[in-house]
């Protein structure tokens, strides 16, 4: 599926996830769009950050393991994820209960199948995957025009 001429989404060139150093702290995930601008995800699942960081090799976090840290030892499991994950979009805020969402694009033979998934576990499963990473243009706008609202 292309999607790069797409105007009504943008593509996601580097993913950053921590923990906001405060009291309690809060797991982050930053997606660096192409067009400059930034996504945020705020109160993600911990050990997805912990996942995306021992991923990218930042970091050790303890010796608990997680499904996460399992996945990484089959490489054939990563190289059929890459075959057959297609994209990755998020692509919604559900406004009732201020929770985004993603469209995950999976190949099945001919066939593509889109499943709704939970944006952080998107997003891990594209970077394990090295799908590429699209935000809709219109929850970035969104999402700014909230911040200059608030701050």
């Amino acid at each position: 599926m292309e999607l790069e001429s797409n105007r009504d989404i943008i593509k996601v060139d580097r993913v950053e996830a921590f923990f906001l150093p405060v009291s309690p702290s809060v797991p982050v995930i930053v997606c660096y769009l192409n067009d400059g601008r930034q996504f945020n995800l705020l109160n993600v699942p911990a050990e997805i950050v912990i996942a995306i960081n021992k991923l990218k090799g930042l970091t050790n976090y303890g010796d608990r393991e997680s499904i996460y840290d399992i996945l990484l030892m089959f490489n054939d499991i990563t190289d059929y994820l890459e075959k057959r994950i297609d994209t990755v979009i998020i692509d919604n805020l559900n406004r009732d209960f201020g929770v985004y969402s993603a469209t995950v694009g999976i190949k099945f033979g001919g066939v593509l199948i889109q499943k709704t998934m939970i944006p952080s576990h998107a997003i891990y499963l594209a970077l394990l995957s090295k799908t590429k990473i699209y935000v809709k243009k219109q929850l970035v706008d969104d999402q700014e025009k909230e911040m200059s609202s608030n701050g």
